[in-house]
């Protein structure tokens, strides 16, 4: 693949808004190797608003998987969408053997992504499997795009940037949260779509809240007001609940009320974010916020964040990780990590970012 000099390249982006984060090196690997080609992204809808405008990508393919894309009609609906755009090449970070399926039928030549799931025969490039048993995400995908240019990768962090249309609508939705200067806004997210093995209990999310707040409060009393804001994905807006309804402090409940682009503005705002292993987490690291990202069934090698601003609570059990989406016994790698741990963490991050504040 020497001589690979592609003028309009696909990429099939994750589904997973984790995923998709952690995909952000290897697109700007592909935009560096490629300075001249169009790269286009194709992407279930809430990954697009995620990756519009990132990474110098120059356009999008919604991927309606609910509506109009549905089933094999949808599919080959896809495809003449796909095949009108004239891509002479496809780069597919998803490993589904329906990706496959998608660019041959879009008449794409070049077909190049991982051999999975039994669709080697339909990539005209199909890339061994990283040997590396613990690789994390990032550089997994950064790895396919070095296969595919040749170069090697930079060992970089996802970065996201916040666009001009994100601070536009950040700025008509929450101009009284963010507006004063004396607020301080502490992030809590408590769900995970993936499953239940992945959260930390509810009621103890809600205790380090309320303890954070009166601690803040005590220490710094240059902020007349210090808040938690409770986000979360859609389905997650009875969990936002159920943790208010057991906090002494008032939190602002935003779980599952959120666009993307509106909780990248959250998330700027945020001095730090409280989390299990979810897509906020991995979004509020590209985004430069510090993070305190709680572990439990996943494994931190592989999604973890990286970075000397953000820190990962875990406690060592035999059976994890076990990558489980409910645990089958007693969820020990959760229920040994004490409320005392969380708010202690918190607050040395809360310290150095306070001490940097000018």
């Amino acid at each position: 693949m020497r001589h690979f000099t592609p003028k309009n390249i696909l990429v099939r982006v994750p589904n997973w808004i984790g995923d998709a984060v952690m995909c952000l090196p290897a697109l700007t690997d592909l935009r560096e190797c490629f300075t001249q080609a169009g790269i286009t992204i194709l992407a279930r809808p809430i990954i697009a608003d995620l990756l519009r405008e990132q990474c110098g990508i120059n356009d999008v393919v919604v991927y309606h998987h609910k509506t109009e894309h549905r089933g094999l009609l949808g599919i080959l609906k896809l495809s003449c969408v796909i095949r009108q755009k004239a891509f002479d090449a496809a780069v597919l970070f998803q490993n589904a053997f329906e990706a496959a399926v998608l660019v041959m039928l879009a008449n794409i030549p070049t077909r190049i992504g991982y051999s999975t799931d039994g669709r080697g025969w339909l990539l005209s490039q199909s890339i061994p499997l990283p040997q590396q048993q613990s690789l994390h995400h990032r550089h997994y995908y950064q790895n396919l795009v070095e296969a595919v240019t040749q170069v090697p990768s930079q060992d970089r962090a996802p970065k996201l940037l916040v666009t001009p249309n994100n601070q536009f609508i950040g700025q008509q939705q929450f101009t009284d949260l963010f507006s004063s200067s004396e607020t301080l806004l502490i992030g809590i997210n408590p769900g995970s779509v993936y499953g239940s093995a992945k959260r930390w209990s509810s009621e103890r999310f809600a205790e380090v809240g309320d303890q954070l707040v009166e601690q803040i409060q005590k220490k710094y009393s240059e902020f007349s007001c210090v808040r938690c804001v409770l986000i979360g994905g859609k389905g997650e807006e009875d969990l936002g609940i159920e943790i208010a309804s057991q906090m002494r402090s008032q939190p602002l409940v935003l779980s599952g009320k959120t666009t993307i682009p509106e909780l990248i503005n959250v998330l700027t705002h945020c001095a730090v974010l409280v989390t299990n292993d979810t897509g906020p987490m991995h979004m509020a690291q590209a985004l430069g916020v510090p993070v305190v990202a709680i572990f439990g069934s996943t494994d931190p090698e592989t999604t973890g964040p990286s970075g000397g601003e953000h820190c990962l609570i875990r406690e060592q059990v035999r059976c994890s990780p076990c990558l489980l989406r409910s645990c089958p016994i007693d969820h020990r790698c959760m229920t040994q990590i004490t409320t005392e741990l969380v708010v202690m963490t918190v607050m040395e991050k809360m310290n150095v970012f306070l001490s940097c504040r000018p």
